[in-house]
Formats: structure tokens, sequence, C-alpha cells
């Protein structure tokens, strides 16, 4: 079997996948952490305002300190992917992937990459794309709109390849 499609990443696309990598960041104690300060601060500033220790307008600054402590990850997430898409060789142009037994080949601006099933540790999935993670942080991925009617043979080819166990669908 053998599969073939074109992949065209944007910065959508890209900071979908990005955004999903890092509600693990969140998940770990110092993404955590920065969630919960910046609910403290908003906390805080409402009641020294309650309170009578602040002024009304100082209530602002909280909530702005609050919002950027909260906001600041996904934020930067989007200027990176915008700055990635811009910046990264394979996002300029359309890259053709083949799927087939022996694993994933990428073909792009004169360059070929393979990877074998063995290489590929797991495959995840998040509203818009499709990640294979051929390395801890390092993954191809492919939007999902890019499979076209090849979305099912494709992953039930890699949960062949992989086990359903390295294969998380949601």
């Amino acid at each position: 079997m053998e599969e073939k499609i074109t992949v065209r990443m944007t910065d959508t696309y890209l900071f979908d996948f990005t955004l999903y990598q890092s509600v693990h960041t969140y998940s770990k104690l110092a993404g955590f952490l920065t969630n919960i300060l910046g609910a403290a601060i908003a906390f805080m500033g409402i009641i020294m305002l309650v309170m009578g220790k602040i002024k009304p307008v100082q209530i602002i600054f909280y909530l702005v300190a609050a919002v950027v402590f909260i906001a600041y990850t996904p934020l930067l997430l989007k200027y990176r992917s915008k700055k990635q898409v811009k910046g990264i060789e394979r996002y300029h142009v359309p890259n053709e992937m083949t799927f087939n037994d022996e694993g994933i080949q990428v073909e792009f601006a004169d360059k070929k990459e393979t990877y074998e099933w063995e290489q590929i540790q797991k495959v995840v999935t998040t509203p818009k794309t499709i990640g294979f993670y051929y390395e801890t942080e390092k993954a191809l991925i492919v939007p999902k709109p890019d499979f076209g009617d090849k979305f099912v043979p494709i992953l039930t080819l890699a949960t062949k390849k992989l086990g359903s166990a390295r294969v998380h669908l949601r």
C-alpha cells in the first residue's frame, strides 16, 4: 500500500499544533503555576479593591498583569508560528509525503527525507493537524485538509505499523 499527499503548511496550522504541545506544558508544574499566578494577581486586585486598599482605576493594572501571565504563552506561540512559516524552508514550499509499508518519505525543494516506522514514536491529533513524532520534540505536521480522501487509509497504516497505543486519536 502507498498513499501520497501534498502538504502545505500555514501559520494557522502550525499554531494549532504548537498550542497542542503547550497544553502539555500547562499540565506540568511551571505552566500550572503560571496560570495560578495570573489568577492570583486578578483576585488580589479584586480583593484589594473591595477592601478599599486601591482605587478603582488601579484594578486595571492588576487585571492587565493577570492577562499577560495567562495569555503570554498562546500569544508567543502565535508569533513564533508566523515566524517559523516564513523562516523554515520546508514550510515555504509544498511537501510531497508518501506513506507506505517502510515509512514516510518527504520531498520538498529538491530534498528527500525518509522516516522509517521504527523512528515514529507516536501519532497525535489536534483539532486541525496530525503530528507524526520522529523525535521527542520533533514531528512531521500534516494539516487535516491535506489528507483529502486518504485520511483513513493513512491512519489505518500508521495504526497497523505503530500499534494503537502509539496512535493517539481524539
